[in-house]
């Protein structure tokens, strides 16, 4: 294929790329279906190994690939298309169950199995894009610019697909767009273009009358089991966005769901219908018609207490899911309820029910729904509320360690606290686990907050109870009063609930009823409110730090010496304490950076030697093609997900931040791209200093003002939010965009056969750079990774890859 061929494939590149990125993101949804929702590092990570994988094979087999072109690329993209389909299909065979990763060495090959079996699609995808930008290396800027604008188009394309379809049928359509691309590149490229399309046609035809895909959760989470039982019955699905809402109902096996019941509770709850989020339990709703005789169960939970201490509050119920809360307040007395929810299908599905059952909980008398996230509600009201109630959904095992949590940050329980009356209280109900963990957090989040909002004593401001299962956490604007004190003692007394902190308790007044061989959970408060140093004895392998917007990680509490030595012993008990999904993320890490490191090694033999005139130039290229390239793909991923989990708290959710922001980013930095060929007259080292220098100013500006800008914006609707953020990331993008294709040319006028593993370095660097991100993310915070980031960017000119000439794209 010659070098200067007008013959470039580029609406091909664009819609593969569509196509790959619309999977990167579907991915998502997938991963939360049948696994766990809060992986958006491992999607990316996904991605770029398929990327990084096809650098090493064009490297390696680049003179034979290259003299059969039309053939190798059209049958790429009909392998994505395939693959795309097959491989979520043969994944959900694979018995991955990460709860089971700390005991059972076996799951380090599931995962492995699902890694490489997920990432053959984007393997395929990218031998199109890297194959074109190899053969055609006069149309490098052109062609990388149809790769992300096409990118771009593909995440935008994609939520919209997200609101309308089920996932499952989404797959279909990106399995169809992969062999579309391959008829038309046949065309395109003059090779076969009939029988080319007749196969594609005939493929799409078969799958949709027999093969249609399907997505299951796997058999370790809640709806998979809850469906196994004798019984069990769905009695109705919806899907969106924000995810896939199931209520199961069961008349033989009956469901009783009531987290924080008293053990000593003379009620129990009536029958239920179990409701599920991407499989995951979420609450249940009343089967039979509410009564006060029915609902008597309500009063027995540890998140009554706040209704034992005030009388008829105004009560805000923050995370309403499927309502329980509000029928709690409803029924212990609440003059007004707001409820807060941000999945709009929750409520959409589950108030119907609530009509027929008379519950109230969506009685518009008495209750008011706001379909928004909890902070962006806070931003945009003036009211006041005597009770506001935060309900806190944590995996017992720290599945959740890497998933961000928005709602129990500084930031957020001082938003709460300025929206209580004088007299006010925050109630946090969460899950209990020995050592403790969550309420340690919280208790110590609590405290910065109280000091911010200017308390001059935290401790008299805070009560812990606990009971068997959960725990709750009471937060007044005020310093507690005698008489409110009093009620506690007097709630937990008869419902046999411990008391872990009063302002004024006692060592003798703790661990009487849920007896513990140490009163690890007073321990812990007393050494954050007391005054006493450190943790307790039995929670020293915790790590204990206020969660803040910048480091909003509330599940995470294993410290990193602990994990050391728990995956240096190799015990099962030892490994079964830490957070499991601290231990799945340095598991991804570990296994990133040994293919990673792998794929860059193995071409190395086959590599030819650089061109160029000047032998010490020539000798110091690969050290240089690598180092360049190397942080490039880790600078570029850093400042991406550093803004995909920020901006989380102002678009609402995971999926609605990794499109926008990957919109962002790929359709701004493609033309970024295009635009630097286009500058003939600037020098090229110029063009880098330029970008560089840019970089580096925007990251600065937006890390300073971007979250103050955007916490008073956030009541906007969900689409200009998500225009805005098009608009601010745009500037930083277009920079980002220039380094890649000013250095691939570069290289490509020293020594064109080094452009391949180059491509490789730059995706198997970010596929490592992917894993790691969240993890250091936890220590450093997303100003932390952005600054990793831009100094990386900042050491790009000082390699000297990119030679100080003009822009030629002819040569």
């Amino acid at each position: 294929m010659p070098v200067h061929s007008p013959a470039a494939p580029a609406l091909a590149v664009g819609l593969i790329s569509a196509a790959a990125l619309g999977y990167e993101i579907l991915l998502l949804r997938i991963f939360a279906i049948v696994h766990w929702h809060h992986l958006v590092a491992t999607a990316i990570s996904l991605a770029l190994l398929g990327f990084g994988a096809s650098g090493t094979f064009i490297a390696v087999f680049r003179n034979a690939l290259e003299r059969r072109f039309a053939a190798v690329f059209v049958a790429n993209a009909m392998l994505f298309g395939l693959s795309s389909l097959a491989c979520p299909a043969l994944g959900q065979r694979l018995p991955f169950d990460p709860q089971a990763l700390s005991w059972e060495p076996a799951q380090l090959l599931y995962l492995a199995g699902t890694f490489l079996l997920l990432s053959v699609p984007f393997f395929a995808a990218a031998n199109c894009v890297g194959l074109a930008l190899t053969t055609y290396r006069d149309q490098i800027p052109r062609l990388y610019g149809y790769d992300l604008l096409g990118a771009g188009l593909g995440a935008l394309l994609l939520l919209v697909a997200l609101s309308w379809l089920h996932p499952a049928d989404i797959l279909y359509l990106i399995f169809a767009l992969g062999l579309l691309v391959g008829a038309l590149a046949a065309r395109q490229l003059h090779w076969h273009a009939l029988g080319v399309t007749t196969i594609a046609v005939a493929l799409a035809v078969m799958v949709w009358i027999s093969a249609r895909p399907a997505i299951h959760p796997a058999e370790y989470k809640d709806l998979a089991r809850a469906s196994s039982v004798v019984g069990a019955e769905t009695e109705t699905t919806s899907h969106g966005v924000e995810g896939l809402v199931t209520v199961l109902r069961n008349d033989e096996v009956v469901v009783r769901l009531a987290p924080g019941l008293s053990l000593n509770a003379t009620a129990q709850p009536p029958r239920q219908r179990a409701v599920f989020v991407d499989g995951d339990l979420v609450g249940a709703i009343d089967d039979d018609e509410q009564t006060a005789m029915s609902a008597r169960y309500l009063g027995d939970l540890t998140s009554a207490l706040p209704y034992r201490v005030l009388q008829s509050p105004q009560v805000a119920v923050i995370n309403a899911g499927v309502g329980t809360s509000v029928q709690q307040a409803l029924h212990l007395g609440a003059a007004s309820v707001t409820a807060v929810e941000s999945n709009r299908q929750l409520p959409a599905a589950l108030c119907g029910i609530h009509r027929n059952r008379g519950s109230g909980a969506c009685d518009t008398s008495r209750v008011r729904w706001h379909i928004q996230a909890p902070r962006a509600f806070l931003a945009g009201t003036g009211a006041l509320f005597d009770l506001i109630v935060v309900g806190v959904h944590s995996d017992p095992a720290g599945l959740d360690a890497l998933n961000t949590g928005f709602d129990l940050t500084t930031g957020a329980l001082s938003d709460y606290l300025r929206h209580l009356t004088p007299g006010g209280l925050l109630s946090i109900d969460g899950n209990t686990r020995v050592p403790p963990r969550l309420l340690l957090h919280a208790i110590d989040t609590a405290r910065v907050a109280l000091q911010e909002s200017g308390a001059g004593d935290p401790a008299s401001h805070i009560a812990v109870i606990r009971g068997w299962q959960r725990f709750n956490m009471m937060v007044s604007k005020s310093p507690l009063t005698r008489p409110q004190l009093a009620e506690i003692r007097a709630f937990s007394r008869g419902r046999g609930f411990d008391l872990v902190w009063l302002p004024d308790i006692q060592p003798g007044e703790v661990n009487r009823y849920q007896q513990l061989s140490e009163p690890f959970f007073y321990q812990g408060a007393v050494g954050i409110l007391g005054g006493a140093s450190g943790l307790p004895a039995g929670s020293a392998a915790l790590r204990l730090q206020a969660v803040s917007d910048d480091r909003p990680y509330p599940y995470r509490f294993t410290p990193w010496h602990e994990l050391w030595r728990a995956l240096g012993s190799g015990a099962p008990a030892r490994l079964a304490s830490v957070d499991s999904g601290l231990l799945i993320g340095v598991t991804t890490l570990l296994f990133a950076a040994v293919i990673g490191a792998s794929l860059i090694l193995i071409p190395l033999h086959w590599l030819p030697a650089p061109t160029t005139p000047d032998r010490a130039a020539g000798k110091s290229l690969k050290p240089r093609a690598f180092a360049y390239f190397a942080l490039l793909g880790i600078a570029f991923l850093f400042i991406e997900i550093a803004w995909i989990q920020r901006l989380q708290l102002f678009l609402g959710h995971p999926v609605y931040a990794t499109t926008a922001v990957l919109a962002a980013f790929l359709v701004f930095a493609g033309l970024g791209s295009l635009w630097s060929q286009r500058q003939t007259k600037l020098r090229t080292a110029s063009l880098l200093r330029l970008a560089v220098a840019s970089i580096l100013l925007f990251s600065l500006a937006y890390v300073l003002v971007l979250p103050t800008l955007l916490a008073g914006l956030a009541t906007w609707p969900l689409a200009l939010r998500a225009a805005l953020v098009l608009l601010l990331l745009a500037p930083l993008a277009f920079a980002m965009g220039m380094p890649f294709p000013l250095g691939l040319h570069a290289l490509g006028q020293a020594s064109a056969g080094l452009v391949p593993w180059a491509w490789g370095i730059n995706g198997c660097t970010s596929v490592i750079a992917a894993a790691a991100a969240p993890l250091l993310a936890m220590e450093a915070g997303f100003s932390g990774l952005t600054a990793i980031a831009v100094a990386a960017y900042l050491l790009l000119p000082w390699l000297h890859l990119v030679a100080p000439r003009t822009w030629n794209p002819g040569t």
